[in-house]
Parts: C-alpha cells; sequence; structure tokens
C-alpha cells in the first residue's frame, strides 16, 4: 500500500510538468441520439471550417480547441444539423442531436442509462459505457460485467481464482473475444484473457448476443464481445488510478497521452498489481485466492486525417501466481502447490482509409496482428507447459450497390496458430490455419418519419478453410432489425458458427485435481446453429425514461465435445456429443429513471443447457444457474459530487458433478444441488472538484461462502482430490478504496 501511494504522488509530480508543456488541451467529446445510443461517422467541425473530424466506433470526436468562443456543428444522416456553442475553457461534451421531425434543438448534457441495448444497430447489441465501469472497481475485464445481466460471472477453481463468463448459459469459450473489432486471446491465452485488459483502459465493452457478424470470423456462436480501448487523443494527457483491498490486492493504473505535432498522438498506458495476503476463510489449509503480480503495459500510436486513420499498438505482459496447500500434513510428504507463470508480447496495427476515387461511400481497412504467449504451470502433481505464435490478417471493402440503402462488404482473411503444449508426458502440440473470405450485404429502408430505418436486413456468408481439420466451413447468418416505431424495436437472428477447440487450456481448472484425462479418440471442431429473438420497448413513465427488453434463444449443437465429470469421480472423459445438446436462454430487462440522477435496473434470466451423455441420457450440464437474478440501483447528486451503486446479483440452484462414488469422509456432504444464494455489492464515489474522485466499497457484503469448496482437502494425494467444483465465492466480505487523478479533469 505504501509503495503504491509513493508512486501515486510521485506521478502527480510529473504530471504537472507534463500538464505545464501541454496546456492546450484539444477538444474532445461524445454524441448520441436522443436515446443516448452512440452515433458513430457523425461529422463534428468548426462553423468556420478550420477543422472537421467524424466519431468513432465509441462516439468520440476530438479537434484542437480554440482560444476563443467558437460554433461547433454536429451532422448526422437522419438527424438535425446541431450546432453548439463552446467556451475556451470547455474541453469535454457530451452532444445529443434529435431526428428530423422532432424538436429541432441540441443539448449538451450528461445523463441517461450507461448500459443499455441500442436501438440503432441491427443485431442485439448491449452497450457498457466508462461511466457504467466505474461503478464497480472494475480492475479487469473479467470484473466488468457484474452491473450486467447478458454475462454471468462463474468460478474457475478454488487453487487459481481465475472468474469465467457465461453468455446464453454457454461457458465462455463460445463467445468470441475482440478487442477494437480485431480477435485476439485465444488458444493457451483463455484461461486468464479477461484479467490482461486491465479496467481504466476501457473506453466501452458492446455485446452482441446470439449470431453476430461474419466480418470477424466463424467463431461466436453465443455471441461476441468487443472492447474498446482508450484513445490517446480522446484519453486524459495524465490519469492515474490507484485501489487497494483487505483481501491484500493492490493496483496501479496510468495512463499517459500526448497529442503530438500535426495529426499525431501518442499514449502509454501501464498496469501493475499484486496480491500480497494469504487468506483461508474456509479452514481447508488451502489459500482462497493465491499471490499474484502482473505488470502489463500498452503503446499506441495513433494518425488521424480526414481521409484515413491508422495506428501501431504494442502490448507486454507478464502474470504470476502462486498458491495452494499452505503447510504439509502429517503423514504426507510435500504440498500441494499452484505455480502459474505467463508471458505474452502482442503487435497490431489498423489503418483504414475512406472516399476512395472521390467517393465517400468507399473505405478500406487493414488489420495485421501478431502475438506470441508462453504459459508455464506446476498444479500439484500435473505439469503444463505451452507456447504460442499468432498471426492474423484482414482487409476489409465496403461500398454501395446502387444507392446507400444497399451495402457490401467483402473482407478475405487469414489466421494462423502454431501452439506447443505439453501436459506431463502428452504433447498435444499443433498448428492451425485457416484462410479465409467473408461478403455481408446491407439492405436498409427508410423511414422519414422516424428519422431512421425502420427495416434493416443483413445478409453474411463466409467460407474458411481449417488445415487442423482439413475442412471448409460455410458459415451464413442473417441479422434483421424491425422499428415499429422509434421506441419498438424487434430483432431476429439465426447462424452457424464454429470453434476449434483447445481443450486443456479451455478447461485448465481440471489440473487443480488428480483426475486423469480421458480423451475419446478424434475429436474434432465444434459446431452449432444458434436462433435468437429481441424485443425491445422504451418508453415513459410518469415523465421519466425507462426501458424494457426482453432476449429469447437458442443454440442447437450439430457437433459438442462434452467434458464429462459425471462418469467417474477421478476421471474426466472428453468425447462428442451422440445425441441431443442445447441451450436455451431467455433474458428479461427493465431499466427506469425513477427520479433525475436516480436509475433502477432489474434483469431476470432462464437458462435450460442440456447435452446427451456417454450413457444416453440426456442431462442438464453440471455448475449452471437455471434462475439468476440482478437488481442495481445507482444515484448521483445533482452537484455530481456524490454517486451512490449497490447491486444485488441472486444465483439459482446449480446441478453439481456426480460425487455419488467419492468416499464420504472427502466430500463432508458435498450437495448434489448447490443452493441458491445472493451477493450484495456497493460502492459510494466521492469527487473533489474536476480532478480527483475517491471511490470506497465492499464486494459479497452479506458474507456468503462456499466452505467445503476443495473435495479431500486434507489427503491432495487422494485420487479424489479435487479443487474444480466451485459454485459460489470462496472468499467472505472485502472493502476497497480507491482513488482516480487527472489533471484535465476526470
Amino acid at each position: 500500500m505504501k509503495k503504491i501511494f509513493t508512486l501515486v504522488w510521485g506521478l502527480f509530480a510529473i504530471s504537472n510538468l507534463l500538464y505545464a508543456q501541454n496546456t492546450s488541451q484539444p477538444l474532445t467529446g461524445i454524441v448520441t441520439n436522443e436515446q443516448e445510443e452512440l452515433l458513430i461517422g457523425a461529422t463534428v467541425s468548426w462553423k468556420d471550417n478550420s477543422a472537421r473530424t467524424i466519431t468513432d466506433t465509441a462516439g468520440r470526436f476530438s479537434l484542437p480547441s480554440r482560444n476563443e468562443e467558437g460554433t461547433l456543428v454536429v451532422q448526422y444522416v437522419g438527424y438535425t444539423p446541431a450546432e453548439v456553442q463552446v467556451l475556451p475553457e470547455e474541453n469535454n461534451l457530451w452532444i445529443e442531436v434529435t431526428g428530423i421531425k422532432q424538436l429541432q434543438e441540441v443539448t449538451v448534457a450528461a445523463h441517461g442509462f450507461d448500459n443499455r441495448v441500442s436501438t440503432l444497430e441491427t443485431r442485439n447489441v448491449e452497450s457498457i459505457t466508462s461511466k457504467e465501469l466505474r461503478k464497480a472497481p472494475c480492475c479487469n475485464l473479467s470484473e466488468s460485467f457484474e452491473t450486467n445481466g447478458a454475462v454471468d460471472i462463474v468460478y474457475s477453481n478454488a487453487l487459481t481464482g481465475v472468474k469465467e463468463i457465461q453468455m446464453l448459459g454457454l461457458r465462455g469459450v463460445y463467445s468470441q473475444f475482440m478487442v477494437e473489432n480485431r480477435p485476439t486471446m485465444g488458444g493457451i491465452a483463455t484461461p486468464f484473457a479477461f484479467e490482461y485488459i486491465p479496467g481504466t483502459w476501457l473506453d466501452g465493452i458492446q455485446l452482441a448476443k446470439g449470431a453476430s457478424s461474419v466480418k470477424n470470423g466463424n467463431a461466436g456462436i453465443s455471441g461476441q464481445i468487443n472492447t474498446e480501448l482508450v484513445k490517446p487523443h480522446l484519453d486524459k494527457p495524465l490519469f492515474v488510478n490507484a485501489f487497494t483491498s483487505t483481501e491484500g490486492r493492490g493496483e496501479l493504473n496510468v495512463h499517459l497521452n500526448k497529442k503530438g505535432k500535426g495529426r499525431i498522438s501518442n499514449g502509454l498506458l501501464l498496469h501493475g498489481s499484486f496480491v500480497e495476503n494469504r487468506w483461508d476463510m474456509n479452514d481447508d489449509n488451502f489459500y482462497d485466492a493465491p499471490q499474484r503480480q502482473q505488470l502489463n503495459g500498452l503503446y499506441r500510436a495513433f494518425y488521424e486525417s480526414p481521409e484515413m486513420c491508422a495506428q501501431f499498438n504494442v502490448q507486454a505482459l507478464t502474470d504470476r501466481r502462486q498458491g495452494g496447500q499452505i503447510q504439509a500434513l502429517d503423514g504426507i510428504p510435500g504440498l500441494f502447490s499452484i505455480d502459474q507463470n505467463n508471458d505474452r508480447v502482442e503487435i497490431w496495427g489498423k489503418m483504414g482509409m475512406e472516399g476512395l476515387g472521390g467517393k465517400p461511400y468507399k473505405q478500406i481497412g487493414n488489420i495485421i496482428a501478431a502475438s506470441w504467449h508462453r504459459s508455464n504451470a506446476l498444479y500439484g502433481p500435473n505439469i503444463y507447459a505451452a507456447t504460442q505464435r499468432s498471426f492474423y490478417w484482414q482487409t476489409l471493402y465496403q461500398t454501395i450497390i446502387g444507392t446507400t440503402d444497399h451495402t457490401l462488404v467483402v473482407a478475405p482473411s487469414f489466421q494462423y496458430d502454431d501452439i506447443q503444449e505439453q501436459v506431463n508426458e502428452g504433447d498435444l502440440s499443433r498448428r492451425e490455419a485457416v484462410p479465409g473470405a467473408m461478403a455481408e450485404y446491407t439492405f436498409s429502408r427508410p423511414n422519414l418519419q422516424m428519422g431512421i430505418p425502420d427495416l434493416v436486413v443483413v445478409l453474411g456468408t463466409r467460407i474458411d478453410w481449417n488445415s487442423r481439420f482439413d475442412q471448409l466451413l460455410f458459415t451464413p447468418r442473417l441479422s434483421a432489425k424491425y422499428n415499429f416505431s422509434q421506441n419498438s424495436i424487434a430483432r431476429l437472428s439465426v447462424g452457424r458458427g464454429y470453434r476449434s477447440p483447445n481443450l486443456i487450456a479451455e478447461n485448465i481448472s481440471l489440473l487443480a485435481s488428480n483426475r486423469a484425462l480421458n480423451f475419446a479418440g478424434d475429436l474434432g471442431l465444434e459446431e452449432a446453429w444458434n436462433y435468437g429473438l429481441n424485443f425491445t420497448q422504451n418508453f415513459e413513465v410518469a415523465g421519466k425514461e425507462a426501458s424494457a427488453s426482453l432476449d429469447l434463444y437458442r443454440t442447437d449443437f450439430v457437433q459438442q465435445i462434452l467434458v464429462d465429470v459425471d462418469q467417474s469421480p477421478t476421471e474426466v472423459f472428453f468425447y462428442n456429443v451422440d445425441g441431443k445438446s442445447y441451450s436455451n436462454s431467455l433474458l428479461a430487462t427493465l431499466q427506469y429513471n425513477i427520479l433525475p440522477g436516480l436509475d433502477i435496473k432489474l434483469a431476470y434470466k432462464w437458462n435450460d443447457v442440456r447435452a446427451t451423455f456417454s450413457d444416453g441420457v440426456l442431462r442438464t450440464i453440471p455448475l449452471v444457474a437455471r434462475h439468476r437474478g440482478l437488481a442495481t440501483v445507482d444515484y448521483t447528486t445533482p452537484d455530481k459530487v456524490w454517486m451512490f451503486n449497490t447491486r444485488v446479483q441472486i444465483v439459482g440452484t446449480q446441478r453439481l458433478p456426480d460425487n455419488s462414488l467419492v468416499p464420504h469422509e472427502y466430500t463432508h456432504d458435498f450437495p448434489a444441488v448447490s443452493p441458491t444464494y445472493a451477493i450484495w455489492n456497493a460502492q459510494v464515489t466521492r469527487r473533489f472538484g474536476k480532478n480527483l474522485e475517491i471511490y470506497i466499497g465492499g464486494e459479497n457484503l452479506n458474507g456468503f461462502q462456499q466452505h467445503n469448496a476443495i473435495i479431500a482437502a486434507r489427503e491432495p494425494n487422494s485420487p479424489y482430490f479435487n479443487g474444480s467444483q466451485i459454485w459460489a465465492p470462496i472468499m467472505g466480505q472485502t472493502a476497497y478504496l480507491g482513488v482516480r487523478f487527472s489533471p484535465s479533469g476526470i
């Protein structure tokens, strides 16, 4: 703790120098419509045409500031051009534009829901803004979904402290993870991928549920999670976030950005975290969470002009974890120790051009990325060693067919992975090359009364060849949106998806046991069809904004690999399902602005996930809650000085793996079905001026714990030893304290 605050104050001194050298800050902001939805591609310019730009994928813009009052002009198709008076001291705006048939006015404000389903996107996309992310400690991406009902956070095992996600009732491996629309963090990086993106680096998250765009590949059976990182020309010149908690965790995030000469900007994002204290709250002689140390850095260079944008990025990280048994027991030699080491370097670049041939609707974009990842681990007697080299390239070309009502995107792509992987004496090394191409056609039917299209249909397809399985893959997908009115929207989606399995890395928690791993023959690609419906209604109650959304999804697997932990308590079986395997998911969400600054959100989710096991019986998949609930209450005082956030998650019963053959003395009445439980989190934030925020909060304030988390914890050499059956938190109540600082304003 002392080290963190010493470093923070040192950075404050550095910030004064940086700030003194860069007093002329650019004018930045975001552009939305009346529903608080981000407008991508809106034109923003000074009225005298001295500078012009367009909003990015996060609805943000940046223009050179002025030393005098000026008029900003915002234009977007279907909306009334807006003019905003900007004072010299203003440097960050929220601009809201109205439809052409609405009152012709514009406001500059900051209000509305920070987590909502988009009414403009054809697909069912839910956006989580940076403001929403600040309602929780959000120290990494895995902790960024606490206020969201679409993504569930589950616990991986009792030894590594890793959290996983579930979407549509399916494991996170069936969702495609992207950074700024670039697929990444697959293969051996999968277990810890969500902990490699610090929370302060996030500018926003987009959750696309169900069959999503084919632009980014044939994966994403249950959906896509895309993260937008902060941009150096839009981020603060200096930003510092320091965090500590009662579990012995400390984190420090530092952003350093500089707008260079001309159209070039550079940014450096730094992250350091550690966990030093070792707790054993359930008294099983195993640490509840391992000691951890992570150093993570990202350098970004951007070039922007009206015709072209380009970026270059380098990220490097090292992550260390040590945990396991606290002390040796009498008569049992050695310790069941956990030692997990990960190192990663990733380089990627993007370049886009518009107005090709003098045609504003013709655009081209290129993405190139390469990464190296090494993972070495010791899980008791289990030894894991792996190295992965990956390469990705894609070129996208967009144009219209006749009119702007018909757009076409085509793109060739290439993905290559070289994975050297050993588990104990087994060699699972493999190479996989996937060349492919896609085409996506979009039809929009304008509705001048609404100011937006009332019908949008997106038809996409791609063809890929997978060298690992020597298989040609055809991926068709369809999305459609119909607006009954501006505030009443229906969506339909259907599409096929594939997944290339990485069985050990994706199930690394199984190494936290003494179970033998058995693979049934050659296991091929997983394949599934996803069908989805969404209904969204925005309305007012007593003059206050409200929104309701209903999602219905069905996933049918054509071929699924089942990880069977029921068949034997001392073995795990991997095999292709011979019979039905599916997931049904329903999500109902209600948001309501009760009073100015006071918002509530209620969400209910129902999951029915089943597969046919080797004995021919169709069973519920273990460790998936059938019912989940979420309630959040957020209040911000009118002066924006105090912010209060609280949330309660209710997790329903889960079928647990069959332990009927485990001796009773090892299970200690380990239940067949977990009980329903709740987790209560809360946070209070106090702003001091425009430069400083201090936040304090608590997690699992009601103190619910899974006490018997490890089977045969007192005999780690037993074949029944198992720390992978986690259905609830192991840690009890924790409190945290954090500070955010920026000399140019939070």
